[in-house]
């Protein structure tokens, strides 16, 4: 006989290896987290489990080195997100004019996103290095510096050093985004506004970043939660040197599981990290207005 399928049983079949995915690799490693926060667990011993309650979240509260690690965190996620959002912007109206060879740019801007983290990596060590770096060269042969800049040994540099790199990765992504909306944005709004003697500045003011403000609150929210949660960019640029300067809390957590064999205060920091970016999210998208209804109408 013929197996007869609903509508909803049929969307339910469809459904299912997103499910499992989720489930495998979403909620089971958040579960187990959350669990190992409440237990003091070393990988080499990995029979005692003793339960220890809060005490791993009230050690990472009070350590020190926690607190300045948010606090780096926050210099490194703010400035990113500000810049990606900001030069995206601007790359993406740049792009979306009619202009020859467009098409062509716009294939060449996926390339810093598509290159493996750890090339690009070792290749801005070498840029940015302070004795043989082409960035100190280029900017002494043009007289804009007269002595070399320790640019990974220093600690504002340092953390400059790696602001820049994400940006420079990640902006390609916040130009896609922006530029696909850009493309659905109706050229009569644009004509209309001419007409009525708008000039560029009040065109994008009263058009374009009301059409572009949904989007680009998508796009801060993943690029803030992305940019937050980074470990590989900042750990193989400087290790979270020099001293701390650009130590975050991925790395914390890290050191904390990896080095220190302290999984259940890795696990902490994480679900604390977890918390911290569920309720900025909430907060963000309260306060930009993102999937309110229209009162108007």
């Amino acid at each position: 006989m013929r197996l007869r399928l609903s509508d909803r049983q049929v969307g339910v079949l469809f459904m299912l290896p997103l499910i499992l995915g989720l489930g495998v690799f979403l909620i089971w490693p958040i579960a187990e987290a959350v669990r190992l926060s409440f237990v003091r667990y070393n990988p080499l011993r990995p029979d005692s489990q003793p339960f220890v309650g809060l005490d791993n979240y009230v050690f990472v509260l009070k350590d020190p080195l926690f607190w300045e690690s948010f606090s780096q965190a926050l210099i490194w996620t703010g400035w990113s997100t500000v810049l990606q959002a900001l030069i995206g912007v601007g790359l993406a109206m740049l792009l979306h004019q009619p202009l020859k060879g467009m098409n062509a740019f716009r294939g060449l801007l996926l390339f810093p996103y598509i290159v493996p983290t750890v090339v690009i990596a070792l290749n801005w060590r070498w840029l940015f290095n302070s004795e043989i770096g082409i960035v100190n060269h280029l900017l002494m042969s043009a007289g804009i510096i007269d002595d070399r800049i320790a640019w990974l040994s220093t600690p504002t540099m340092a953390m400059a050093s790696a602001i820049l790199l994400n940006v420079w990765k990640y902006t390609p992504f916040v130009v896609i985004v922006v530029l696909a909306r850009l493309q659905t944005i109706p050229t009569e709004l644009y004509d209309a506004a001419k007409v009525d003697g708008a000039g560029p500045f009040r065109r994008f003011r009263d058009i374009t970043l009301p059409q572009l403000a949904e989007v680009l609150a998508v796009v801060i929210v993943f690029r803030t939660i992305w940019t937050f949660n980074k470990f590989e960019e900042i750990y193989l640029l400087t290790r979270g040197g020099p001293g701390t300067s650009t130590y975050n809390l991925a790395l914390y957590a890290f050191d904390q599981s990896i080095a220190n064999l302290r999984m259940g205060v890795g696990a902490a920091a994480g679900v604390i990290m977890l918390l911290l970016l569920l309720l900025g999210s909430i907060l963000y998208i309260r306060v930009s207005g993102f999937g309110r209804e229209d009162k108007a109408a």
